[in-house]
């Protein structure tokens, strides 16, 4: 009984991460097509904030993030630039 407890918080934990990394966005290169997509570096370029909300209300601020991908496949290397999800 004591060993059950251990076990089922590693089987969450391992179901958890299993849906966290099936949730991130799939990259693939832009120029042969390949899934082995590394992520080199991420910027913040710059905060938006939506200015249509009244005057007490809580401000929606957007962060819009340069991210910098390479290919391990063929080296191509490239950039996009989106908001935070």
């Amino acid at each position: 009984m004591e060993i059950l407890l251990p076990v089922a918080a590693v089987v969450l934990i391992v179901v958890f991460v299993g849906y966290l990394r099936r949730s991130q966005p799939r990259v693939s290169c832009p120029k042969c097509q390949s899934q082995q997509v590394r992520q080199v570096e991420q910027v913040l370029e710059k905060i938006q904030q939506d200015s249509t909300m009244g005057y007490a209300m809580k401000l929606d601020v957007k962060l819009i993030l340069k991210t910098t991908y390479r290919c391990q496949t063929c080296g191509h290397t490239w950039s996009i630039t989106a908001p935070e999800k």
